[in-house]
């Protein structure tokens, strides 16, 4: 397994531009190294507290009418998986660094904010990230032993989480690490078209997240690709994520299923999102 590099001598200028990619790509998830100072929690430190988690939780629920604590734990490890994801995946896909992902070794500062989605204005918790531990990975993105190391370190930061998830809300741990999954092949999908490394970014997605023995490994989790014609009879193609989970958000009051969700028929998935290709290209 590839050795943790000194970041002050052998990568530290790569280290620093990475991080300031990330920071670019990612606003709204800064992530840096450096100590927790004030403001900041270890992972570890959130993921022990039932009165931090309770009110993540609580925050969820206050979101829609009729957020269930399942619904409200589904949409939280989702919230929580696309956070370190937008920290750790560009840094793997753009610059093949891996960062140490311990709890202990993760930092977390909170914070409430308001997104855009289907031309609506939402509430949503979000976090920048600091990485406690100077020394990073230096690995390849295209190489499978390398693909490991990330692995390894994603499951090392999940697994806590989903245990104290799933106690407080009795959400499977399976339903949980295939949500985790999805914002992790989500982010290796975006940050791959990113960075131009979208092809390898996939690849490594698939080996690092359908290795047998993981718990991230689902049989529905893959990328598919469509296919339309633009107004010059040019074929137009994208590639999308099929989601592994559900984040039950079909349950809420005014609901629906999200466009990739593992519970849509796959026709009727494909012809609605050809629509919004469609619609993208100014034909519909």
């Amino acid at each position: 397994m590839t050795a943790a590099i000194e970041t002050p001598r052998a990568v530290e200028a790569m280290v620093r531009r990475a991080l300031e990619a990330q920071r670019a790509y990612m606003p709204d998830v800064l992530a840096d190294t450096g100590p927790a100072g004030e403001g900041w929690t270890t992972a570890d430190a959130f993921l022990c507290d039932e009165i931090a988690i309770g009110e993540f939780l609580a925050f969820e629920q206050s979101l829609n009418e009729g957020t269930d604590l399942k619904t409200a734990a589904a949409l939280l490890i989702t919230d929580y998986g696309y956070i370190l994801s937008a920290a750790a995946v560009p840094l793997f896909t753009g610059f093949g660094l891996v960062p140490c992902l311990s709890p202990e070794s993760v930092a977390l500062s909170f914070y409430t904010t308001q997104e855009e989605h289907d031309g609506k204005i939402h509430r949503t918790r979000r976090a920048h990230v600091r990485f406690l531990e100077e020394g990073f990975w230096q690995v390849q993105l295209d190489n499978p032993t390398d693909g490991e190391r990330f692995r390894v370190e994603i499951e090392r930061h999940f697994r806590p989480a989903i245990d104290a998830i799933h106690s407080r809300t009795r959400l499977s741990r399976a339903a949980l690490w295939r949500l985790a999954a999805d914002a992790i092949a989500g982010r290796f999908l975006e940050a791959g078209r990113h960075f131009g490394t979208a092809e390898a970014a996939k690849a490594a997605a698939m080996r690092i997240l359908k290795v047998p023995v993981s718990p991230l490994a689902n049989r529905q989790l893959h990328y598919f690709d469509l296919t339309v014609f633009d107004r010059h009879q040019q074929e137009f193609s994208y590639t999308f994520r099929q989601r592994g989970g559900c984040c039950r958000f079909y349950q809420v009051e005014g609901g629906k299923y999200c466009p990739t969700c593992v519970l849509k028929d796959p026709a009727e998935r494909d012809e609605e999102l050809r629509l919004v290709m469609r619609q993208h290209l100014g034909l519909a």
